[in-house]
C-alpha cells in the first residue's frame, strides 16, 4: 500500500461519517420505517394532543431500538470493510466512532421525517413536535451507540445483532418489572437512591416522565413515574436527556476503544 494511498485515506477520515450517512439513506427500507412513525400516530389520533404525543413516544420506545439495531449493526460489523478502512486511518478508533455517528444520523433522518408527519396527524403544537423530535433523537443516539459497541466487540453482524436485541429486551421489556420487583421485595429498605440510579440507567423512562411533566399531562403512567417526579430536583426531562447523552457518549467511546485494540 503506497504512501499516497495512505495519505489519501487519512484525508478521507472526516468523510467516513458522510459515507455511512449516505449508505443508510440509500437503503430503501429505512424510508418506509420512517413513514411507519406516522402510521403509529394514527392509533393515537383520537386522544388529546399531549396525551397522543406521550402515547406515541411510549410506542417509539418499543419500535425504535430494534430498528436501529437492525440498520446499524450490519453496517458497523463488516470485517472486510474495516480491514481496508482501518488500515488507512491514523486513528482507527476515531474512524469507527465517526462511522457510527454517520449511521446514527442516517437512521434519524427518515425517522424525523416520519415524526414530522406524525405531528401533522396529531395536530401537535410546535413545542410538542420539538419534544417528540428530542425524544426520538435520544433513542436513536443511545441505541446507535449500543449497536456500535456490540458490532465492535464481534465484527459479526449476526452475533452483534443478537447481543443488541438481547440488550433491547433487557432494557425495554424486562427493566420496568425488575425495578418494581426490587421495590416490592424490599419494602422496608431505603431504596430511593438505588431506584433513582436504576431509573437513570434507562434514560427512556426519565424522558417519558419528563414529557408528562413538561406537557402537563394529568396522568402519570407507570409505577416509577411518581418516584422520578418527586425525587429528582429540577425538570425530569433534563435528567433524562442528560442521562441519555452520557450513556450515548460513554458507549460510543468504549466502542471506539474496543475497535481500536481488537484484531481486525
Amino acid at each position: 500500500m503506497g504512501p499516497a494511498l495512505v495519505r489519501s485515506g487519512r484525508r478521507a477520515l472526516p468523510g467516513l461519517a458522510t459515507l455511512h450517512t449516505r449508505e443508510v439513506l440509500r437503503n430503501p427500507w429505512v424510508w418506509p420505517a420512517g413513514v411507519a412513525v406516522a402510521l403509529l400516530a394514527l392509533a393515537f389520533r383520537g386522544r388529546e394532543g399531549a396525551v397522543g404525543l406521550v402515547s406515541l413516544v411510549a410506542a417509539l420506545q418499543l419500535y425504535v431500538p430494534p430498528l436501529v439495531m437492525v440498520v446499524a449493526t450490519p453496517l458497523l460489523a463488516r470485517r472486510e470493510t474495516w480491514a481496508f478502512w482501518a488500515a488507512l486511518q491514523r486513528s482507527p478508533g476515531r474512524a469507527y466512532v465517526r462511522a457510527a455517528i454517520g449511521v446514527g444520523v442516517g437512521t434519524l433522518v427518515p425517522l424525523a421525517v416520519g415524526a414530522g408527519l406524525a405531528g401533522i396527524v396529531l395536530a401537535s403544537r410546535p413545542l410538542e413536535l420539538a419534544l417528540l423530535l428530542a425524544a426520538l433523537t435520544t433513542l436513536v443516539a443511545v441505541w446507535t451507540a449500543l449497536a456500535a459497541l456490540v458490532a465492535a466487540a464481534t465484527l459479526d453482524a449476526t452475533r452483534g445483532l443478537a447481543l443488541g436485541l438481547a440488550g433491547w429486551a433487557a432494557g425495554t421489556l424486562a427493566y420496568g418489572p425488575a425495578v418494581v420487583a426490587l421495590a416490592t421485595a424490599l419494602p422496608d429498605r431505603p431504596l430511593g437512591g438505588l431506584l433513582i440510579g436504576a431509573l437513570l440507567a434507562n434514560p427512556a423512562e426519565a424522558v417519558r416522565v419528563g414529557l408528562l411533566e413538561t406537557l402537563d399531562v394529568p396522568v402519570l403512567v407507570g409505577p416509577v413515574a411518581v418516584l422520578l417526579r418527586d425525587a429528582l430536583p429540577g425538570p425530569t426531562l433534563l435528567w433524562g436527556a442528560a442521562s441519555a447523552a452520557v450513556w450515548a457518549a460513554a458507549l460510543v467511546v468504549v466502542a471506539g476503544y474496543v475497535f481500536a485494540v481488537r484484531d481486525r
